[in-house]
């Protein structure tokens, strides 16, 4: 429901001069700008006579409502609320993330990762491992081993033997570093760029990720297949089982595909033969497989060489078993619209997005003249030690004398105390690391997170529409909170009130006419005759069913009972009469079943027969009287002066 609320007050931006200086509403000493209506009443009203007066004026109404809420909720100090104060400051944060970002840097991310995704690239690569927080002389030991590789590499030396040889891949023994097929979002971002920019055939320069320093060569590249939906069938054979299980997997699985070639339905044959029992209940789908995704190579492979559904990868061994692989559909890249909220997605959560966060850093840097001086942090060396790794280590008591500037920008200035305060927050069991690379990389860290938190604190100076966003969010908790005080929960919570509204307009609630059937099912023909002569006589004398019951209460069963609207019903004889009161049995010889049908006129609609409608009702009027309530209680006056200008009167 805050959502709701909340789509009251959205707001975008526009082009008015000046509104922003004029009052158009006072609620008592709450003013309230015209920029802020235009704002609401644009979002809310898009038609093309919108901008006139008339449809202005109408408006305001609303919007009068909505503000003296807001200001009572004010009044009564829930803006002050510890519980709303950090709600709001949880949603401004999320808000406060696009304003942070390079709008320009991440439109080039989603449209390089979809020219990505267009091809799928063979990839291989040696690997040299080296932490990213390792030592300079860890580091340059790793620099080395990678360039002496790829000096051999140059030399003409071949590529599988010195991954054989060098690599610290640990699938290397498996694969000679070949990583098969990849595609954007597969691999860490630095290493998907070199993987596209060289070419095929060629070898890339040694180059760094978090796993350490590579070199890859790519093999192949193709057109992207997509996704690929497939079945399979499977004989299991576990690694280290003999010939004989390995031979008799084989046979059976010669026969089934004898059985498919010949017609036989593929899940039917999957469910009889197929170890792979999770899929084997589905008919041996497995479901969509990517390029670079969870299947092992050699399976991957199989699938992308079938070319149309319907097709069969006759017999693969893998390192499971054998298999038999059914295409069941192909979907193509579609197009970039369709995908981008997907590839958005991914980019979100992926190494990448430091790329739109170095760029605004970058800009920001330059725009308030950041700067840092890594010369002062010598002090800061001698003070903290490696015991920040354990969590044990603890401030100087002298704080106050590490009084030199670490990190500056516009007139604020950081100093050692300041950055020390920031890294007791890292006093905590860790991965040691060298002492010296986590100081400085915990003062860049430091300073950078220094300028975005100044750069948040900004946001609503700097950007109009920000501003504007977070006061909705602002009004709306507000709102939602107060009304659910007022009117939602009230509404269901006084009883005594809804009975009480539902007493003075029970005649909103009627029903039209109604018939009321009852069918009684009777143990034989005798017996409805009884029954029937019984109720047409006098239509209420039911004790002769009593009676027919006696000796057995199954001789008369009211078999069905109902009552709807004519309209709605399932009788459809027009011989019925709509005038209340009107009575009829009827006799169904062969099924020994009497129907009894009586007329119902218009009647009140009982509370609980209609509750939900009439507990709106209930909010709707509470509502009206909260608001007719506050404006006895506050004193409202509208610039009718303002609001003509806006509609260019």
């Amino acid at each position: 429901m805050k959502k709701i609320l909340f789509g009251l007050v959205l707001v975008f931006s526009f082009s008015l001069l000046n509104a922003q200086e004029r009052t158009i509403l006072e609620i008592d000493d709450e003013k309230i700008s015209a920029e802020e209506f235009l704002h609401i009443y644009k979002k809310n009203n898009t038609s093309d006579n919108a901008m006139t007066y008339e449809a202005m004026n109408e408006y305001m109404n609303l919007f009068v409502n909505f503000k003296l809420k807001v200001h009572e909720a004010k009044k009564l100090g829930l803006d002050t609320l510890a519980s709303f104060k950090q709600e709001l400051a949880g949603y401004r944060s999320q808000l406060a993330q696009p304003y942070l970002t390079d709008k320009r840097v991440e439109e080039e991310l989603y449209l390089e990762a979809y020219e990505r995704m267009k091809y799928d690239v063979e990839v291989s690569h040696i690997l040299i491992k080296v932490n990213q927080n390792a030592s300079p002389e860890d580091t340059l030991k790793a620099y080395k081993k990678i360039y002496d590789i790829y000096n051999k590499l140059k030399k003409g030396e071949d590529f599988v033997k010195l991954a054989r040889e060098y690599s610290e891949d640990e699938s290397v023994v498996m694969n000679d570093g070949n990583l098969g097929y990849r595609t954007v979002f597969s691999l860490v971002y630095d290493f998907e760029n070199y993987m596209y920019i060289t070419p095929v055939g060629s070898f890339s320069e040694p180059f760094r990720t978090r796993y350490g320093y590579h070199i890859l060569k790519v093999t192949n590249k193709r057109p992207a297949k997509g996704k690929y939906k497939v079945a399979h069938i499977m004989r299991l054979v576990p690694k280290g089982s003999g010939t004989k299980l390995d031979e008799d997997a084989r046979a059976i699985m010669d026969t089934v595909y004898q059985k498919i070639k010949q017609g036989e339905d593929f899940e039917k044959l999957a469910f009889q033969y197929s170890e792979d029992r999770r899929t084997a209940e589905q008919g041996g789908v497995i479901g969509w497989v990517t390029v670079g995704g969870r299947m092992i190579k050699e399976f991957e492979d199989a699938v992308f060489s079938l070319e149309k559904p319907g097709d069969i990868y006759p017999l693969l061994k893998t390192s499971y078993g054998y298999h038999l692989i059914k295409l069941l559909e192909i979907e193509p890249i579609k197009p970039f619209e369709e995908v981008k909220n997907e590839i958005k997605s991914k980019i979100s959560s992926s190494d990448r997005t430091s790329k739109s966060r170095d760029a605004i850093l970058k800009q920001l840097k330059a725009e308030y003249n950041y700067k840092t001086y890594p010369q002062n942090l010598k002090e800061v060396y001698d003070v903290v030690t490696d015991s920040i790794f354990s969590g044990s280590w603890k401030l100087p008591e002298d704080l106050e004398i590490y009084n030199k500037i670490l990190v500056s920008f516009l007139d604020k200035n950081y100093t050692q105390a300041d950055f020390l305060r920031y890294l007791e927050k890292f006093n905590r069991k860790q991965t040691p690391i060298n002492l010296k690379i986590f100081i400085d990389n915990s003062l860049s860290n430091f300073g950078e997170k220094m300028l975005l938190n100044y750069e948040e604190s900004i946001l609503e100076n700097k950007y109009p529409s920000f501003k504007y966003l977070v006061n909705e969010y602002h009004d709306g908790i507000l709102l939602f909170d107060l009304t659910d005080k007022m009117v939602w929960s009230k509404a269901i919570t006084d009883t005594v009130g809804l009975q009480n509204f539902y007493e003075a307009n029970k005649d909103k609630y009627m029903w039209g006419t109604r018939i009321e059937l009852k069918e009684y099912k009777c143990a034989d023909l005798k017996t409805a005759k009884v029954l029937y002569k019984a109720l047409n006589k006098k239509f209420d004398n039911l004790s002769v069913i009593d009676k027919l019951n006696k000796k057995n209460p199954e001789t008369v069963v009211l078999a069905k009972s109902e009552i709807k609207e004519k309209n709605e019903s399932s009788l459809k004889d027009k011989q019925l009469s709509d005038t209340p009161g009107s009575k009829y049995v009827f006799l169904d010889e062969t099924n020994f079943i009497v129907r009894t049908i009586i007329i119902r006129g218009p009647e009140h609609k009982s509370l609980n027969e209609a509750r939900g409608i009439i507990t709106a009702d209930y909010q709707n009027y509470l509502e009206q009287e909260w608001i007719k309530e506050l404006k006895n209680k506050y004193t409202v006056t509208v610039n009718y002066d303002v609001l003509k200008s806006l509609a260019g009167k």
